[in-house]
């Protein structure tokens, strides 16, 4: 007879989970001691429970099925919570299996408890306890399904540490075939209507364009209808940027350019975004007068719930996306070319202007520079909240045969992470990591979980400006002048590389740049490149000096 948390460990693998992160906790000893004589799932042991929720939610984002973390009860399960904030805001499934105390001490205020549903209401989709050992598989299946389904994002099991020893006859429980949600032709035929009828037509895309062939059919439908694409904050990967009909990020402080787009169209068809009060509508600038907004999304009650809507789909986006290149389109007129290369000038005036000099250091466009030569087709990319992604969000062409990983609620500490859980998952494509000097230290320890796994793909790239820089900007642009508590004193961090096992590279001038990305992203060691950068250029965009002058 199996144990339940034998049960448990068949149930996440009978739903093709291979993989899920932890760091060993006491509650949940008879699952590590299930898969010690039958290590049917690779359990990857990490330094942090919230670097092993970022690994689980970078998993999910790039396999499409849920991420799976154990945390232990307690200050583990709390640890891991900043993940699963991300994993809702983001719409992404994450299942997150949690010690609970014993049966005979729940309710009784034992040290490490936590009533999970108090505790989480606010993050999971749903929290589930298991009182009974042959309630494991159903419970587990379940979430998973939860997890995946509709709108997708967190699910919380918390699993009492004597229900996980005892025996159980229960039968391990199968994945249920998922439906997809389809939209029906005469929907997708009053689409084509409004985009015929349309001046300035956009596309705004969000995570829900998750695989490679939702993403061929964004293409197709883009192209056919002479529409310009906006993906969304962290999903510019679903687009190839270097196309014409690419408009730019709607993300943190778009460039103007960008902005003018989304705020000039006429017709806004917003795919695979929940279109929340945030980046997707420009904290709320979109849609502006006289827009008329057509929103797909795979759960009704997403649609229409911040402002009225000419036209709800409930449909996956990637159905939907190729039910509408399958319409017929008119010829595109001069008018609809004109709209087009005024919106891909919004994106490109901005993205190849040339990077600034600085006294006080690197500017860190050269290293985004650097990366358009040698980060190859196919390379997982992930990044981190701060002042310095606006480098990559703004500047670099991602293609859509790469990935891109970031928290849609802004949090810092993931892009390591997620960069480890990458490099683990696909050996065989480079990882970048790009991370500020303040995200590094938050989580850069699962650097040694990379080592400890044999990773050999992984660089990760560190934009040092002794500087919390995004808070600084925010100081600057409120207070000018009165910078205080977000100086950082840093570690050199090539010498913490070596600490860890890693290779340790560094770029203190524009020259150095490329010879230095080349080396970092050909070499079969895990490396660490500090750019130490200008503090005076804040961002892509501002300098501190400009700022103040304002």
């Amino acid at each position: 007879m199996r144990t339940a948390a034998k049960v448990l460990v068949d149930t996440l693998v009978a739903h093709g989970i291979d993989r899920a992160f932890c760091v060993p906790g006491e509650s949940y000893l008879a699952v590590m001691d299930a898969l010690h004589d039958d290590p049917v799932l690779d359990l990857v042991s990490c330094r942090h429970e919230g670097g092993a929720a970022w690994m689980a939610l970078a998993d999910a984002k790039l396999t499409g099925r849920a991420g799976v973390v154990f945390a232990s009860r307690g200050p583990g399960a709390t640890n891991a919570s900043i993940a699963g904030h991300s994993a809702e805001q983001g719409s992404f499934p994450l299942v997150m299996l949690m010690g609970q105390v014993s049966t005979t001490k729940i309710g009784k205020r034992a040290t490490q408890e936590i009533n999970y549903n108090k505790t989480f209401s606010d993050i999971a989709k749903t929290v589930e306890e298991v009182d009974k050992p042959d309630r494991v598989g159903e419970v587990v299946a379940r979430a998973i399904r939860i997890a995946e389904s509709g709108t997708p994002g967190p699910v919380v099991v918390a699993l009492p540490t004597d229900v996980l020893a005892t025996n159980s006859d229960a039968a391990t429980v199968m994945r249920r075939n998922r439906s997809v949600v389809r939209p029906n032709e005469s929907d997708t035929a009053s689409v084509a209507d409004m985009i015929k009828a349309a001046e300035r037509p956009i596309m705004i895309v969000g995570g829900r364009v998750d695989s490679a062939k939702a993403r061929q059919s964004l293409l197709a439908a883009s192209e056919t209808w002479g529409v310009p694409v906006l993906p969304t904050y962290v999903h510019q990967d679903v687009f190839p940027n270097e196309h014409p009909n690419y408009a730019g990020e709607l993300g943190i402080r778009p460039p103007s350019g960008v902005a003018e787009t989304a705020l000039k169209a006429d017709l806004i068809i917003a795919v695979g975004t929940k279109m929340g009060i945030g980046m997707a509508t420009m904290n709320e600038q979109l849609p502006a007068a006289g827009q008329k907004v057509v929103h797909i999304y795979p759960e009704a009650s997403v649609i229409g719930r911040h402002f009225d809507v000419e036209l709800g789909i409930v449909s996956e986006a990637g159905e939907f996306l190729e039910s509408l290149s399958a319409q017929n389109a008119p010829e595109l007129s001069d008018a609809r070319k004109s709209w087009i290369n005024k919106s891909h000038a919004g994106y490109a005036d901005f993205a190849n202007l040339p990077s600034r000099a600085a006294d006080d250091g690197l500017d860190f466009g050269h290293v985004i520079d650097a990366m358009k030569t040698h980060v190859p087709d196919d390379a997982v990319i992930t990044v981190d909240a701060g002042s310095f992604s606006s480098w990559l969000h703004h500047k670099y062409p991602f293609n859509s045969s790469q990935n891109l990983l970031g928290s849609e609620c802004g949090a810092m500490g993931m892009s390591i992470p997620a960069a480890v859980a990458a490099a683990i998952r696909y050996p065989d494509r480079r990882v970048v990591a790009v991370v500020g000097d303040g995200g590094a230290l938050m989580s850069g320890y699962e650097l040694a979980t990379a080592v400890a796994a044999g990773v050999r793909n992984l660089c990760i790239i560190i934009s040092n400006n002794n500087a919390y820089g995004t808070i600084r900007m925010h100081q600057e642009t409120h207070y000018p002048g009165r910078p205080h508590a977000t100086d950082l004193i840093n570690p050199d961090f090539t010498i913490l590389a070596q600490a860890f096992g890693a290779k340790g590279l560094a770029i203190e001038k524009p020259e150095e740049a490329d010879a230095i990305i080349q080396e970092a992203l050909t070499a079969d060691i895990p490396v660490i490149v500090e750019a130490r950068t200008s503090l005076e250029n804040i961002d892509a965009k501002n300098s501190i000096s400009d700022l103040r002058d304002r």
